[in-house]
């Protein structure tokens, strides 16, 4: 192993050793270094490699088990696995790793759907959780702690609970308390913070991360919150008291690619690098904008912003047009591309580009088309009705394989879950 300094980047080391000796390429990837068009820089090429010298040491001495080491010793956990195929994968080989301590699991649910996709290739027993649904709103909002003590009294052979914090919107549940309730119960708690890896840059605003939190396993998505490439993430495994490396890495490997991007293992690398070069200080000036931004938004007549506790999130509605007609109006108007919209609201998320400038013409246009009488009314503004949940008729996996042969039944035997925000609507086994 290295020595252990933050700011190492074993990965990038092993490329640029690897670049230097300028190797006859003769292996893949096919496009050998070279550029097959004039959109994408040559530099991107060079650096895409597969498994050469270097990659393939077995153990400690690997580059990228260093790389994820040393990003684990400065979150302070157990171990940092480093996702290319997205949090969704971390959440595939979480759940398969529950299947070491029982049948049944503790879901909320407003669960993304890779989670449903996980108790699927895991045979797992689904338990529901439920969480208060704001209908006015149409989102979920934070998880109902008696609804869970009430779920662990009346279930056994409990394997594990899985969380969503921060949702989609931007609700953020008492990790912590949540956590003491399911370690008193010797229940392992795996939170889905995708949408929340900054939370631990901004513990002195009384915001924590999972973390932070007494969480067994926490799921990012670095490419949402805290800047590398799209489909990057990472697995937190934060101690061992349930679950061991070897019982996380096998259960990845069932579910990953054996031929990662290491494009994107590079980007996890830098981020992390610049995550330790600056100490996330950048999120303080975005967090005081994002503040001042929804404190603006709301003096606007006709405007007001959720209550939510992740302030990168923005999330408001309108009292005249529909959050569909209002972000249409955005882009059209003034190339403001939002995040995501429906009947009632439109959601908006903050990055590293929200400076101040970026901020006032928001701001701007917002109170220009709040005043609009003009503008088209192609949806209505309706409050969003709360997703169901049936009894199941049969487990999630066998309603899943039955959907190959028998079409003819009387239950759900397909996922469905519109990306974003990826909740379930229906789900395999439960009725029709």
């Amino acid at each position: 192993m290295p020595e252990n300094n933050s700011l190492t980047t074993p990965i990038l080391n092993t490329l640029n050793e690897y670049l230097l000796k300028k190797p006859v390429r003769m292996h893949v990837p096919f496009h050998s270094g070279i550029p097959n068009n004039n959109v994408l820089p040559e530099e991107l090429y060079k650096l895409d490699i597969s498994e050469v010298s270097g990659y393939d040491i077995e153990g400690e001495d690997n580059p990228i088990y260093q790389s994820e080491k040393i990003t684990a010793n400065f979150f302070g956990v157990e171990h940092s696995f480093y996702l290319t195929g997205g949090a969704s994968v971390g959440l595939l080989a979480a759940l398969i790793a529950l299947k070491k301590h029982g049948e049944k699991v503790l879901l909320l649910r407003n669960v993304h759907k890779s989670i449903i996709n996980g108790v699927i290739l895991a045979e797992l027993e689904p338990v529901w959780v439920e969480v208060d649904f704001l209908s006015e709103w149409g989102i979920f909002s934070k998880v109902n702690l008696e609804s869970l003590k009430e779920s662990i009294k009346n279930n056994s052979n409990i394997s594990g609970c899985v969380i969503v914090s921060p949702t989609y919107e931007g609700v953020i549940s008492n990790v912590c308390e949540i956590s003491d309730i399911c370690h008193e119960n010797n229940i392992p708690l795996i939170v889905d913070e995708a949408h929340g890896a900054h939370l631990f840059f901004l513990n002195e605003k009384n915001l924590k991360s999972a973390i932070q939190s007494k969480a067994d396993i926490v799921i990012q998505s670095w490419h949402k919150s805290l800047g590398a490439l799209t489909q990057s993430g990472v697995l937190h495994l934060t101690q061992n008291q349930f679950f061991t490396y070897n019982d996380i890495k096998r259960s990845l490997d069932l579910v990953s690619s054996t031929s990662p991007s290491f494009l994107l293992l590079l980007s996890l690398e830098l981020t992390r690098k610049h995550l330790v070069q600056t100490q996330g200080t950048y999120f303080n000036g975005l967090y005081f904008n994002s503040v001042h931004c929804k404190n603006e938004l709301n003096k606007i007549d006709g405007i007001e912003c959720f209550q939510n506790e992740d302030p990168f999130k923005i999330y408001l509605k309108s009292k005249s047009f529909s959050g569909i007609d209002f972000a249409y109006s955005l882009y059209k108007d003034y190339s403001i591309e939002i995040e995501s919209a429906n009947n009632i609201g439109l959601l908006m998320l903050t990055g590293v580009s929200f400076n101040e400038e970026v901020m006032k013409n928001v701001i701007g246009a917002i109170k220009e088309i709040s005043v609009s009488r003009d503008m088209p009314r192609h949806v209505s503004v309706d409050n969003l009705a709360e997703p169901t949940t049936n009894k199941f008729k049969k487990t999630p996996r066998e309603a899943f394989f039955s959907g190959f042969k028998n079409k003819s039944v009387d239950y759900e035997y397909e996922v469905n879950a519109p990306c974003p925000p990826g909740y379930v609507l229906k789900i395999p086994g439960t009725k029709k």
